[in-house]
């Protein structure tokens, strides 16, 4: 097959992993994410190659991904005022171009596809992709009293395309007490749950079942964070290690955000590849495709993502591959519910012979930020040149399941540019009104619970007999409404709403 000259080929991958412990080294975020850099040049044999890199696309880190009145106490140790530029001088790449992403998980996915499309289009010839967080680090030395100084102003400039959460703070969730990811994921959870006819206990048995490959995967990579991971019967059962953090989620089904991790690849034109002698590690992004899903409060049907669906469809679309040519893939799995969702769209069920993660996933392997599913892409690069793999697809997501990247590397191409396409997700339809103020009956959705000082915090989504969203929460009290969402279900009963502050609901009990 002939390939055009400026097609884009990855044709190198970095990971690194300082765990805590005996040879723990206490990087910052900057030096991790060079070493990564460092290790896919290195991998490339090509000496100097640095020096050529035209752009560097750092990956936000997760303290810059936070407003700036709590960024000092997240990181009370300072950070650099321009990080990529930062890791930029470091890994040598002091030449190129720096770029600072957006934050989300969604986002080292659309880079890369930025990337290739920037290669493709003839603004660059060599792209360098990277990012890092050292979050365990900066933990350990909380922990222990000590300090550290990770601030710098470092020479030259970088380009910053700003955070891009502006919908991550939902002002109505927020407002009764629903803020975190952790309290907004187990909404959709418990839909979903639903949504496949399941008890709670049912449930929680069928995400252990889900996750249980994930943690065999990251038992047996090296650059996992952890050195102990769970057994499969282990991820579902409640222990003193294994604590409820938001139900239906035990502390083992989650993204673990406390890790020392970077991973980094290299893009380039083809020509200059083979210029290089590295055509036959070159790695084709064969099918590529993105969206945005609706506003969540917006959302008909949380068990669902049109967004997600479309995306993982279009990804195989573009790539001209039916699902039984991918070999094997790497879900996003920062809640189980995401991992679900993604093995409904692609019609996989528990079980898969294929593998679902290459790394071992945020709960076991490590959730570093923003960059995670860097080391997917890293991952499909390495199994891909070493002939583990031909194809394999990486799937990435953002917020609260809100933004999706899906990407598909292969040994052989597709079309020039992954961006090329003007498809866009059109299949919001329709959506959910939000009651502004209501007072009457209404049938559960879904819900949360958390436990708070006071007691057991429950919120409710909720609709009326217009069919209007409303949104509700209290302390639970002792009585029926307590003990039905204790030990059995509240989705689908009927409650009493009543306003109670300004743009809040309480739930009085069942109606």
């Amino acid at each position: 097959m002939q390939i055009s000259d400026n097609t884009p080929v990855l044709v190198a991958s970095g990971q690194i992993v300082d765990r805590l412990g005996d040879d723990w080294r206490g990087l910052s975020p900057a030096d991790l994410a060079a070493e990564a850099l460092n290790a896919a040049v290195a991998a490339t044999n090509v000496t100097d190659l640095a020096s050529t890199v035209d752009q560097l696309m750092v990956m936000r880190t997760f303290v810059d991904s936070v407003p700036e009145r709590i960024k000092p106490l997240l990181a009370p140790f300072g950070s650099s005022d321009q990080f990529a530029r930062s890791v930029a001088n470091r890994a040598g790449m002091e030449g190129a171009k720096a770029v600072y992403a957006t934050a989300g998980g969604q986002s080292p996915q659309q880079y890369v596809a930025t990337a290739c499309s920037e290669i493709a289009q003839g603004r660059a010839n060599v792209i360098a992709l990277c990012g890092a967080e050292a979050i365990a680090t900066m933990r350990a030395y909380q922990r222990s009293g000590e300090t550290l100084d990770w601030s710098e102003s470092p020479e030259g400039t970088s380009e910053d395309h700003g955070m891009g959460l502006e919908d991550q703070f939902v002002p109505v969730l927020a407002a009764h007490k629903v803020i975190a990811p952790i309290d907004i994921y187990p909404l959709m959870e418990h839909k979903k749950r639903v949504s496949r006819g399941m008890s709670r206990s049912q449930y929680q048995t069928f995400l252990g079942d889900v996750l249980a490959p994930l943690a065999d995967t990251a038992r047996e990579n090296p650059i996992t964070m952890f050195e102990s991971v769970p057994a499969a019967n282990e991820i579902s059962t409640p222990s003193g290690r294994n604590r409820v953090v938001g139900d239906p989620h035990l502390k083992s089904m989650v993204a673990k955000d406390g890790v020392n991790q970077s991973a980094a690849v290299i893009v380039m034109r083809y020509d200059r590849a083979c210029e290089l002698g590295l055509e036959n590690q070159a790695v084709f992004l064969r099918g590529f495709a993105e969206a945005t899903e609706q506003d969540l409060l917006k959302r008909v049907d949380w068990s669902v993502s049109p967004a997600l669906r479309w995306a993982y469809e279009h990804a195989l679309i573009s790539a001209d591959l039916t699902l039984s040519e991918v070999d094997a893939f790497d879900l996003y799995s920062c809640f189980p519910v995401a991992v679900i969702e993604a093995m409904e769209a692609l019609g996989l069920e528990v079980g898969e012979q294929r593998a679902v993660s290459l790394t071992g996933g945020l709960p076991f392997f490590g959730g570093p930020g923003n960059n995670y599913s860097m080391h997917g892409i890293a991952s499909a690069v390495t199994t891909i040149q070493r002939k583990q793999h031909q194809t394999v697809l990486v799937g990435a997501l953002g917020g609260h399941m809100s933004k999706h990247a899906v990407g598909i590397y292969s040994r052989t191409p597709g079309g020039v540019d992954p961006r090329a396409s003007d498809l866009k997700f059109e299949g919001a339809g329709n959506s959910r009104v939000l009651a502004a103020e209501f007072s009457g009956t209404a049938v559960v959705e879904t819900f949360m619970m958390k436990q708070l000082a006071e007691g057991t915090w429950l919120a409710v989504l909720a609709l009326n007999e217009a069919g209007e969203r409303v949104v509700a929460a209290s302390l639970l009290q002792p009585g029926d409404l307590k003990d039905l969402c204790v030990e059995g279900d509240p989705v689908g009963a009927r409650v009493r709403i009543e306003p109670d502050t300004q743009n809040t609901h309480k739930v009085v009990g069942l109606a």
